[in-house]
């Protein structure tokens, strides 16, 4: 069990000001004992987004907001353990995805089913589109991918998801922009996937 807290990656700003840290502590200091958890802190870390045009948000408050919505909606999150906001200070926590691999990883593990993970894959980017959701940064450590659950696939890192009807398009293509590591078998089996399960009836 990890004593202490580790540093994820180091501290970011926002156009040269307020401060984001993502530690790695276990979760035993957040009331949940056998786990680690990820703690993002903001301090003046902050966005606009429509819905709060008039007022300075941390990205954190849309993440939080992103997470709750996008589980309501049966696609894969970390599940939320601690939220707290004061002005424009946020922190965060979620729950370590264990047994997880970042999407390139697990599709180049030994045995892997390369189809099923794109075939998931898909079926979930679908059900958030039709939801009007993007997610804004869909690397691949933002996907992660659960072999022994049957490849079951979570997004994280959700600070520039996005309710919107009409970037669609433009979350995809920064998908396939920064993912090129599928065969052309493949992402003519993500696209026949894909459109078949953004049509499927409400």
């Amino acid at each position: 069990m990890l004593k202490g807290s580790a540093l994820v990656k180091p501290p970011q700003s926002r156009r040269a000001r307020g401060s984001s840290t993502v530690h790695v502590e276990s979760g035993a200091a957040w009331g949940i004992e056998e786990c680690r958890v990820f703690v993002k802190r903001q301090s003046d870390y902050i966005c606009r987004p429509p819905w709060r045009a008039f007022l300075a948000t941390p990205t954190l408050h849309r993440e939080h907001r992103a997470l709750l919505a996008w589980r309501k909606l049966d696609i894969g999150t970390p599940e939320i353990v601690a939220y707290r906001q004061k002005g424009t200070d946020a922190v965060l926590v979620v729950r370590e995805v264990s047994g997880s691999q970042p999407l390139q990883e697990a599709l180049e593990m030994p045995g892997a089913d390369r189809n099923q993970i794109v075939t998931n894959l898909a079926a979930a980017l679908a059900r958030l589109h039709r939801a009007h959701w993007v997610h804004g940064a869909l690397y691949s450590q933002h996907v992660l991918v659960r072999p022994e659950e049957g490849y079951a696939v979570i997004f994280i890192d959700l600070e520039k998801a996005k309710h919107s009807r009409r970037l669609r398009e433009n979350d995809l293509s920064r998908f396939w922009r920064h993912n090129r590591y599928f065969s052309a078998a493949e992402v003519d089996l993500f696209e026949a996937e894909y459109q078949a399960a953004y049509r499927e009836p409400a």
